[in-house]
């Protein structure tokens, strides 16, 4: 998480809507002692935590990891512009097109998953429906604890929230593009 020191920011955010770990903790059902160390640093998440921890704080992972809203009117976005969301240290990327653009109707991520990454061992859910397109590798998708396999020009689409999961299954990075309908992720 050094990359992203994203411990400051959720320390920050919890600060700022007056909400104690206790409390973030009940919302969540997530320990306060591993609240309390990921807020200091001395913990990672996973994506699925990372959510779910921002659900409660009432923001998603698009906006936690925007810097400056989008303007409305901006339509290209340079590869150096997409925002990284994943809050993982090494091995999985997500970057958002278009972070924090105001009123808009779908999330657009490009995703990368290196080999034997995965979006943590918990399944997440969040309100959306999603699809996706896999470019490059092969990727493991599991919805409701059916798994799929999924190669290059393979795609899925499914309501998000029902849990889910994704997984790096090859030896070669995954790259795929997704979108979520409204963004929630």
């Amino acid at each position: 998480m050094d990359d992203l020191d994203i411990a400051p920011r959720l320390k920050e955010l919890r600060q700022r809507r007056k909400l104690s770990l206790r409390e973030v903790g009940r919302q969540t059902g997530i320990a306060v002692s591993f609240l309390s160390a990921l807020e200091s640093g001395r913990n990672n998440v996973s994506v699925a935590k990372l959510k779910t921890i921002l659900d409660a704080l009432g923001t998603n992972l698009g906006e936690f990891f925007g810097q400056t809203p989008a303007s409305p009117s901006k339509v290209v976005y340079r590869r150096d512009e997409l925002v990284e969301i994943s809050g993982q240290h090494k091995g999985i990327s997500f970057k958002e097109v278009a972070a924090g653009r105001p009123q808009r109707a779908l999330q657009v991520l490009v995703e990368r998953y290196e080999p034997g990454c995965d979006t943590g061992p918990d399944a997440y859910r969040h309100e959306a429906e999603e699809a996706g397109v896999v470019l490059k590798g092969t990727l493991e998708l599991t919805v409701d604890g059916q798994v799929h396999v999924l190669k290059p020009g393979d795609a899925y689409y499914f309501d998000s929230r029902r849990p889910h999961r994704f997984r790096n299954l090859g030896k070669v990075a995954v790259e795929a593009i997704s979108v979520n309908t409204p963004p929630s992720f």
